[in-house]
């Protein structure tokens, strides 16, 4: 690689990075200014558990997120029948530090607005209010974005997800997990 060619090679990697940047701490300075009413979700479910940490409309979000994440379906109000992994992130990012709950927060307001969906994927929808081919549609948007703050964003919702169901024992059946075998047990 020739020396111009490793120049251009530097500030083509730095463009790139300033405009993912700049596009990041814009959608994020901006949210929080937005009003709440057009960037914040309605609930849509019937039955809400009592909550520690999200507000009910964003364990609207975090259940959806989640269901299509990690192909468990959302509790249908019936307790232990299903993996409620929002519930289950609920409980875990009640003990967080305030900065991580912030952030948190912040990422699921702005993942279920309608401005944020129209902007990125030129559809005015939230993330709950679409079906499910579009919501898969979507996360495939975040998780290819050319915008780092949008992959990081998938990877928060993607790693806390997995994370919440697969810790469950409930989980541990159909994915073939029968517990820890000592070593040198027997068979």
């Amino acid at each position: 690689m020739t020396e111009i060619d490793s120049r251009a090679a530097r500030f083509t990697g730095r463009r790139r990075f300033l405009r993912q940047t700049l596009f990041g701490s814009a959608a994020l300075f901006i949210a929080p200014h937005i009003p709440a009413k057009i960037l914040r979700p309605q609930a849509g479910r019937k039955t809400i558990p009592k909550l520690l940490f999200f507000t009910p409309e964003e364990y609207t979000v975090m259940s959806a997120a989640a269901s299509r994440l990690t192909g468990f379906p959302p509790p249908d109000g019936e307790p232990g029948k299903t993996i409620d992994a929002a519930l289950r992130a609920d409980k875990f990012l009640s003990t967080e530090d305030p900065e991580i709950q912030d952030q948190f927060h912040l990422l699921l307001t702005v993942f279920n607005s309608p401005l944020a969906a129209l902007f990125f994927s030129f559809e005015f929808s939230r993330f709950t209010s679409m079906d499910e081919r579009a919501q898969d549609g979507y996360l495939q948007g975040w998780m290819t974005s050319s915008l780092a703050f949008r992959r990081t964003g998938f990877q928060a919702l993607k790693r806390l997800s997995m994370s919440m169901v697969y810790t469950d024992p409930r989980s541990f059946e159909e994915i073939g997990f029968h517990g820890i075998e000592a070593p040198g047990a027997a068979r």
